[in-house]
Protein backbone atom coordinates (compact mmCIF):
# COMPACT_ATOMS: atom_id res chain seq x y z
CA UNK A 1 0.00 0.00 0.00
CA UNK A 2 0.55 3.33 -0.78
CA UNK A 3 0.92 6.03 1.84
CA UNK A 4 -0.82 9.26 1.64
CA UNK A 5 2.19 11.37 1.71
CA UNK A 6 3.79 9.52 -1.72
CA UNK A 7 0.13 9.91 -3.36
CA UNK A 8 -0.02 13.48 -2.97
CA UNK A 9 3.92 14.09 -4.01
CA UNK A 10 3.20 11.68 -6.98
CA UNK A 11 0.01 13.94 -7.68
CA UNK A 12 1.62 17.04 -7.26
CA UNK A 13 4.46 15.88 -9.45
CA UNK A 14 2.14 14.66 -12.39
CA UNK A 15 0.28 18.45 -11.37
CA UNK A 16 3.55 20.44 -12.20
CA UNK A 17 4.25 18.87 -15.71
CA UNK A 18 1.09 19.11 -16.81
CA UNK A 19 1.12 22.56 -16.12
CA UNK A 20 4.34 23.18 -17.11
CA UNK A 21 4.32 21.33 -20.67
CA UNK A 22 3.09 24.21 -22.67
CA UNK A 23 5.91 26.45 -21.15
CA UNK A 24 8.72 24.11 -22.80
CA UNK A 25 10.47 25.63 -26.05
CA UNK A 26 9.56 23.51 -29.52
CA UNK A 27 13.08 23.05 -31.63
CA UNK A 28 12.30 24.62 -35.08
CA UNK A 29 14.21 23.23 -38.66
CA UNK A 30 14.17 24.81 -41.74
CA UNK A 31 15.57 24.03 -45.05
CA UNK A 32 17.94 27.44 -45.80
CA UNK A 33 19.54 27.84 -49.40
CA UNK A 34 23.26 27.06 -49.79
CA UNK A 35 23.62 31.01 -50.56
CA UNK A 36 22.19 32.31 -47.12
CA UNK A 37 24.53 29.23 -45.66
CA UNK A 38 27.58 30.73 -47.35
CA UNK A 39 26.88 34.10 -46.28
CA UNK A 40 26.40 33.39 -42.89
CA UNK A 41 30.13 31.83 -42.76
CA UNK A 42 31.17 34.36 -44.52
CA UNK A 43 29.66 37.22 -42.22
CA UNK A 44 31.75 35.00 -39.19
CA UNK A 45 34.85 35.16 -41.01
CA UNK A 46 34.43 39.01 -41.57
CA UNK A 47 33.87 39.37 -37.87
CA UNK A 48 36.74 37.30 -36.67
CA UNK A 49 38.89 39.42 -39.28
CA UNK A 50 37.49 42.90 -37.58
CA UNK A 51 37.81 41.27 -34.12
CA UNK A 52 41.68 40.44 -34.99
CA UNK A 53 42.40 43.91 -35.71
CA UNK A 54 40.49 45.01 -32.79
CA UNK A 55 42.46 42.72 -30.37
CA UNK A 56 46.06 44.32 -31.07
CA UNK A 57 47.45 46.35 -28.47
CA UNK A 58 47.68 49.52 -30.77
CA UNK A 59 44.42 49.50 -31.69
CA UNK A 60 42.93 49.16 -28.26
CA UNK A 61 45.23 51.74 -27.30
CA UNK A 62 43.38 54.21 -29.98
CA UNK A 63 39.80 52.69 -28.55
CA UNK A 64 40.59 53.82 -25.26
CA UNK A 65 42.06 56.89 -25.83
CA UNK A 66 38.73 57.65 -28.07
CA UNK A 67 36.41 56.82 -24.69
CA UNK A 68 35.75 53.43 -25.94
CA UNK A 69 35.74 50.01 -24.26
CA UNK A 70 37.30 47.88 -26.57
CA UNK A 71 34.88 44.73 -25.33
CA UNK A 72 32.01 47.02 -26.52
CA UNK A 73 33.70 47.62 -29.97
CA UNK A 74 33.93 44.01 -30.12
CA UNK A 75 30.41 43.71 -29.04
CA UNK A 76 29.46 46.09 -31.78
CA UNK A 77 30.54 44.45 -34.28
CA UNK A 78 28.52 41.38 -33.66
CA UNK A 79 25.62 43.96 -34.61
CA UNK A 80 26.77 45.62 -37.80
CA UNK A 81 24.58 44.71 -40.83
CA UNK A 82 26.53 42.94 -44.12
CA UNK A 83 26.92 46.46 -45.61
CA UNK A 84 28.51 47.76 -42.64
CA UNK A 85 30.66 45.19 -42.35
CA UNK A 86 31.93 45.23 -45.80
CA UNK A 87 32.42 48.39 -45.41
CA UNK A 88 34.60 48.42 -42.36
CA UNK A 89 36.25 45.47 -43.56
CA UNK A 90 37.66 47.50 -46.57
CA UNK A 91 38.75 50.48 -44.70
CA UNK A 92 40.83 48.54 -42.72
CA UNK A 93 42.15 46.76 -45.97
CA UNK A 94 42.72 49.90 -47.38
CA UNK A 95 45.37 50.45 -44.25
CA UNK A 96 48.58 49.95 -44.05
CA UNK A 97 50.06 46.81 -42.58
CA UNK A 98 52.28 48.35 -40.83
CA UNK A 99 52.94 52.21 -38.83
CA UNK A 100 55.17 53.64 -41.52
CA UNK A 101 55.07 53.08 -45.33
CA UNK A 102 57.31 51.76 -47.72
CA UNK A 103 58.39 55.72 -48.64
CA UNK A 104 59.04 56.54 -45.10
CA UNK A 105 61.06 53.08 -45.19
CA UNK A 106 63.18 54.33 -47.83
CA UNK A 107 63.64 58.10 -46.62
CA UNK A 108 64.76 56.42 -42.99
CA UNK A 109 67.26 54.06 -44.97
CA UNK A 110 68.76 56.50 -47.39
CA UNK A 111 69.35 58.74 -44.21
CA UNK A 112 70.71 56.25 -42.46
CA UNK A 113 73.38 55.75 -45.68
CA UNK A 114 73.95 59.27 -46.15
CA UNK A 115 74.90 59.55 -41.94
CA UNK A 116 76.85 57.00 -42.36
CA UNK A 117 78.62 57.93 -45.02
CA UNK A 118 79.38 61.75 -43.64
CA UNK A 119 80.99 59.65 -40.74
CA UNK A 120 83.00 58.14 -42.84
CA UNK A 121 81.93 54.70 -41.45
CA UNK A 122 81.25 53.49 -44.86
CA UNK A 123 82.54 53.24 -48.51
CA UNK A 124 79.31 54.07 -51.11
CA UNK A 125 80.03 57.34 -52.40
CA UNK A 126 83.58 57.64 -52.62
CA UNK A 127 83.91 55.31 -55.72
CA UNK A 128 81.58 57.04 -57.92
Amino acid sequence: MMSPFIKRAGALTVAICLATLPVLQTAQAAIIQTNEAIDLVERQHQIERINEVISRDSVQKLLIGFGVDPADASARVQTLTAEELQVLEQKFAELPAGSTGALEVIGIVALVIIILELLNVTNLFSEF
